[in-house]
Parts: C-alpha cells; structure tokens; sequence
C-alpha cells in the first residue's frame, strides 16, 4: 500500500467531531505556564491514551509537571509523535474569555488552539484514525503529552532524555507552518556585554566617561551586523537582538557602567567561540578609534546548538512523500525558533518540527486554528508514522 492509500484510509475514520471535542476539553482546562498544572489534564490525556489501547508511562521530575508516553505497538523502528500541554498567559485583548472555547467561520479559538493543544489533538486524532483502519505496522508508536516547553522543557522532554526517552525518529507538531516543515533550527547564544567608564557630575559630563554612550557607539549598527563567517546556506545569516539594557545610577550622574544583554542566532557551521570572538575583534576595532571604550564579554548564559535533519533521513523522506501523494505543497526549510525538536536532535534523534498554523496565530490575543489544517495534519502525520513503522 502506498502512501496515498493509506493516507485515504486512514483519513476515511478520522472523527472530526471526536477531535475537536479532546480539543476544546484541552482549552478548558487552564496549565498556563508558569506554573503549568498541567497535572489538571491527568485523566483527560489517560482517557485518550486508553482509547488509543497505549501502554501509559508517566514520568514527572515534578508531580505537578506530568510527562506522558502512550506506547502503541512494539519493535523497531519507533516513532515519537510529542506535542505541550503548558500555554503562555493569555494576555490583554481578548473577544472573548480565553479559556472558552468556540468554533467560528470553520477555527477553533482559545489560548491553545494552536499552541500546542491543537496539535495534540490532531496527532491523537490521526493516531486514533490509524489504529481504526485497520493498518497493521510492525514498529513502536509513542503519542506523548509533555510539560513545560513554554519555559524551557526542564520538567519536560529534557527530563525524558534524562530519564532515557529515546525513540529512533520524532515528530514535533509546533513549528513550521501548514505547508512548511522545519528541518533544522539556529543555535542561540545570551550573554553579555559590559561597559565601564568614569562617574562625574551630570553637570559635567565632560569629566566623565559614560559608559552608556560607549556602549550605544558598539550596538547601533547591530541590526545589520555582518558576522563575515562561513555557515550553513540552507539557514538565514545569524543575527543580533540587543534584548535588555541597564545603566547607571541617577540622571544627574555621569554613568559609570552599562550591561546589554544579547541574544544573537546563528546557524550550523558557526560555533559559540566564533560569535564571542567575532564580538571582541569588532570591540578592539571600536578601542582604536576610541581609547576610552572599555568593554567586555561576559560568559555566554543561555545556550541552543544549532542542528539540522540531513536529507537522507528516512524521516524527511516519508514526510516529503507522503505530503506529495496527499497533495500536500510542502517545503523543508530551517527556522530561528527553538522547540523541542532541538533537543532530540542534538540528542541523536532525527526529528521535524511542523505545524497546522498558516496564520501566525501563536501567542496572540483570539489564537486560532483552522479546523481543516488540523484535518489535513491528523492525516500526515499519522501517514508519516505509518510509512516508517509498516
């Protein structure tokens, strides 16, 4: 059986109906991170794990902070399909009351419809659809509900790497978009940057050195900032966010320091060391215009490596073509976003990143989904499964 058939199969005993109702029961029930909760969600994913006829593992470095694994058939290979169950706060300007959801003009909205929760639904649901039809597989299927991807996957999917977790391939239905797949994500680097000068009287600046106009001469032309490295082509150049910045003591004082913190991303072939050396060449070429610049690099804080999926994974190539027996246009590309795809990766573990999303609706007041794309995605991502674990 082709992908095609499957998918058609497959797609023939997805419940619109039964999906949409785990979905709007998702909603429902608030795991807004911080905290998360997301332990209020423990009988509605248990529910949905036994309809699925999963073996349920539940891992939790926090009682509070839930990880569940559903494993669904055994042998190699093994599949993971893991979407978040934490959503960020809501925020101001909403039409309606956030955690309510309602179904309007064909979308479902609610604080995540799209992040994440309309995507567990959907991979439940084609799961669900696949494991009706019929289709027998000789491999492992693993449906997982994690915590905590929202603050940085502590009590998440980095504590089942730690833990053991480890499937040959995953999917990771919260990036990308409709007809995008993300196959490598940039690296990031936060650290510092610290500028000391002279204090004096505001009165009379000129006795001082102000430290934050020395660093302003530094990070004004950050936004078009040239690396001038070598780096993989299939990412975007790296780039500089000047983040924070602190200075100072009163307005009537020359100011004698000044930090800016930086997160700057950068793709495969560029290293951590490169960035920080690149940093310092560009502020000794600022030194010998200026004598009084002093500043220095700090440690780097927070740190992703960058990672990409190669093309003869087997997993890019079921995605490639089932998206194209489905009809599905699809490109591969590399993102800026960090998701947890990052960790399997850099774990050994080919993973995709992509999403029902074709609206930019993350995070934002009146987030939505389409319904029809949480169809089409049900769909493909359980076809994907299919064809590795047949």
């Amino acid at each position: 059986m082709n992908a095609k058939e499957a998918a058609d199969k497959i797609r023939s005993y997805l419940d619109r109906e039964e999906m949409l109702n785990f979905l709007f029961t998702l909603i429902e029930t608030e795991t807004v991170n911080p905290p998360g909760n997301e332990y209020l969600l423990h009988e509605t994913i248990l529910k949905s794990m036994r309809e699925l006829g999963a073996e349920v593992e539940i891992l939790s470095k926090d009682e509070k902070r839930p990880n569940y694994i559903g494993r669904i058939g055994s042998g190699e290979p093994s599949v993971a399909i893991i979407s978040h169950m934490d959503v960020v706060p809501p925020g101001e300007g909403w039409t309606q009351h956030p955690f309510q959801p309602y179904e309007k003009d064909g979308k479902v909205y609610g604080r995540g419809a799209l992040d994440n929760k309309g995507s567990l639904a959907a991979s439940w649901a084609g799961i669900k659809a696949l494991i009706k039809s019929g289709l027998k597989f000789k491999g492992t299927i693993y449906f997982c509900a994690v915590s905590d991807e929202e603050m940085g996957s502590t009590y998440g999917v980095e504590y089942l790497m730690e833990r053991g977790f480890k499937p040959d391939y995953a999917i990771v239905p919260d990036s990308g978009t409709i007809d995008k797949a993300i196959i490598g994500e940039k690296g990031a680097a936060w650290f510092d940057l610290e500028s000391y000068g002279k204090q004096s009287h505001g009165s009379t600046p000129e006795l001082g050195i102000n430290a934050i106009i020395k660093a302003s001469k530094l990070i004004q032309n950050f936004e078009k900032f040239d690396f001038n490295l070598e780096y993989d082509k299939r990412f975007t150049p790296p780039t500089i966010n000047v983040g924070m910045i602190s200075g100072g003591n009163a307005p009537n004082i020359v100011a004698s320091r000044c930090k800016v913190t930086l997160d700057v991303r950068y793709p495969v072939g560029i290293t951590e060391e490169m960035i920080l050396k690149r940093m310092i060449d560009e502020i000794n070429a600022l030194k010998m215009k200026d004598k009084d610049v002093d500043i220095r690099v700090g440690e780097v804080t927070t740190r992703h490596y960058p990672h990409i999926v190669e093309n003869n994974s087997k997993l890019i190539e079921a995605f490639k073509d089932t998206a194209h027996e489905m009809g599905m246009p699809m490109s591969f590309e590399t993102s800026a976003g960090i998701t947890v795809a990052k960790i399997f990766n850099l774990n050994g573990i080919p993973a995709i990143a992509h999403s029902p999303d074709s609206d930019m609706a993350w995070h934002i007041s009146d987030e939505f989904v389409k319904i029809d794309n949480l169809e089409k995605c049900a769909v493909l991502w359980a076809t994907v499964i299919y064809e590795i674990v047949k």
